[in-house]
């Protein structure tokens, strides 16, 4: 009986998050996104403007094809295409085929160039969208000569699967002159992509490109929070399926999962073990959401902790920085101070 009161806490907090990293969602905001959720038009006065800006794809939309910022997205719901462009105006809506000939005629005039030399694929957690990893997106660009790629995805209306199988069309798009791919995710952005990792191995595929990742609160281990709010409805409705197979499911999600065998370092949130969620739910060190053991895994080229909290931890002037260092020179604070989790010889 006492994990009620914490539980109800979190389910709060659940759609507090929902709402923060949807952005502004102002009458105004919805009335410009052009589409509702099932991803048909909305025809109004308004909406035969020419081009308005769209909300980019919360929550329903997900990427499939990323051309230098022009992005062809499906709706979670019907399936619906669009295409946006880098400041999320809808240019095209329709079939897959129809956006992507829409597409190929911004490439023949010239209004769409794909990405050159080194791109980061920037992934946000379950619940979250890009909003909330833009500011290290845009550190990461303005600090370095990689592109920063924005992978939006429907984190809480689809499978991990799903979200992996999008994640490799997104990269099959970005074109021949990207000559090397680094990650970086934060929370359920990590099982996405190392799930692509074991779908690329299952199909006997390989990507000479990748560089480095980063991984920032990844539930690694799966999350025993996840586990104890899979009884309160509100958390099964927002979550979604994703939600479910970090916890309950975690059993079957985990064999589809890779370890990237490039050089990967782990940021965790290490606060007090007499945390509340230490004591009622977590164990040891946690971020209010994922331990420190839930994050770990072996083979890690580093692993910084430090008193992180779950749903910030991205923004931090120090996240960013460490972030910047490892994809640069593979340690998040210096070459003699890197912490590797070693992979165990064991079968």
């Amino acid at each position: 009986m006492e994990r009620i009161p914490v539980v109800i806490i979190l389910v709060i907090c659940s759609f507090v998050s929902l709402a923060l990293s949807s952005g502004r969602l102002t009458h105004s905001a919805i009335a410009q996104d052009l589409e509702n959720q099932s991803g048909q038009p909305v025809v109004s006065a308004d909406s035969m403007s020419y081009k308005l800006k769209t909300l980019g794809g919360k929550q329903f939309w997900t990427d499939q094809i990323n051309y230098g910022g022009w992005r062809i997205q499906i709706n979670a719901i019907s399936e619906h295409y669009r295409l946006l462009d880098p400041t999320n105006r809808r240019h095209h809506s329709g079939t897959k085929d129809e956006c992507l000939a829409a597409l190929d005629q911004l490439k023949e005039d010239g209004k769409a160039k794909q990405c050159t030399g080194q791109v980061v694929i920037v992934l946000h957690g379950l619940i979250r969208t890009t909003h909330s990893m833009r500011k290290l997106g845009r550190y990461l660009q303005d600090n370095s000569e990689i592109t920063a790629v924005d992978f939006e995805y429907a984190s809480t209306r689809k499978p991990v699967a799903y979200h992996a199988q999008a994640l490799a069309d997104v990269i099959d798009s970005l074109g021949d002159e990207v000559t090397k791919i680094h990650f970086v995710a934060h929370s359920m952005g990590n099982i996405v992509v190392r799930h692509y990792l074991a779908d690329l191995k299952r199909a006997g595929k390989s990507e000479e490109r990748f560089g480095r990742m980063v991984m920032i609160g990844p539930p690694n281990q799966g999350s025993k929070m996840a586990r104890v709010m899979r009884w309160s409805f509100l958390f099964n409705v927002v979550a979604g399926a994703a939600g479910y197979e970090l916890g309950k499911g975690w059993d079957e999600l985990e064999p589809n999962l890779a370890t990237p065998d490039f050089e990967f370092g782990i940021i965790a949130g290490g606060q007090s073990d007499d945390s509340v969620f230490s004591n009622f739910i977590l164990v040891g060190k946690d971020d209010f959401t994922v331990s420190v053991e839930e994050a770990s895994l072996p083979g890690a080229t580093d692993f910084l902790i430090k008193p992180l909290t779950h749903a910030t931890m991205m923004r931090k002037p120090l996240t960013l920085e460490a972030t910047l260092r490892f994809l640069n020179h593979g340690y998040f604070i210096a070459a003699d101070q890197k912490n590797p989790i070693i992979q165990s010889s064991e079968p």
